[in-house]
């Protein structure tokens, strides 16, 4: 295992909800008309010895039993409005390089609810899920905690936040590349990302290749009118 990968859960609900098969998966799905949209991860690697995945960013981040979405693909996070998002499915697939040139499935979520900031965010959740997203306690977290009560345009200010001493976005103390998790520097041009979070009934985890997307990708995103358009396209 890499020096910097995510734990997969051993316990709690994402744990029972690891390496569904896909008729499981149907199921637990079941019939709804939510929309979807499904992405390319390319944080996520394969140990060859052992086949398993390993997450190497810190987006998503399904620590602390929740999956989040906060650092990572922003213009995608912002192609919908905060209010848009809630009830909508996310899923992420692999890139076809990493085994028998297939996009696996590593994983599908439920949005439960979206924020427009990490201090809102920050505010939502209970302080054992914090803790364990924190960016200042991990060099893949994906959560960042604010200086205090932060309001109106300074939940956009990286100032506002405590700067994380070693994250997968700040390599060293003289790489902001954290603050465009905070304030998207793209912001103008396609509106601010949400800072999105599962449900965890309806967060489903693959740690190995399993299920795969039978064509082929686009590097960007794609948007489905419903889930339910998606699921036929997979195999395994």
């Amino acid at each position: 295992m890499r020096t910097y990968a995510q734990p997969f859960p051993k316990t709690g609900v994402l744990a029972t909800n690891l390496d569904l098969t896909i008729s499981q998966l149907t199921r637990r799905i079941g019939k709804p008309n939510q929309r979807a949209v499904s992405y390319i991860l390319s944080s996520v690697k394969l140990d060859r010895s052992s086949l398993h995945f390993e997450q190497c960013g810190s987006a998503p981040n399904f620590q602390g039993d929740r999956l989040t979405l906060c650092t990572c693909k922003h213009q995608m996070r912002a192609s919908r409005d905060t209010s848009q998002w809630e009830g909508e499915w996310i899923v992420g697939f692999t890139g076809r390089c990493i085994y028998e040139r297939r996009h696996w499935l590593f994983y599908i979520a439920k949005i439960a609810s979206a924020h427009e900031s990490h201090a809102e965010l920050w505010n939502e959740l209970p302080d054992a899920t914090r803790y364990a997203k924190s960016s200042q306690e991990h060099f893949l977290g994906d959560l960042f905690q604010p200086r205090g009560d932060v309001v109106g345009n300074g939940r956009f200010s990286p100032r506002r936040y405590f700067a994380p001493s070693r994250h997968s976005h700040r390599r060293n103390k003289c790489d902001s590349g954290w603050h465009n998790d905070i304030n998207y520097k793209y912001s103008k041009r396609y509106g601010r990302p949400s800072l999105l979070v599962g449900d965890p009934e309806k967060t489903f985890l693959w740690d190995r290749p399993v299920i795969y997307y039978d064509e082929h990708h686009c590097r960007n995103f794609l948007k489905w009118d419903n889930i339910t358009e998606l699921l036929p396209h997979l195999r395994c």
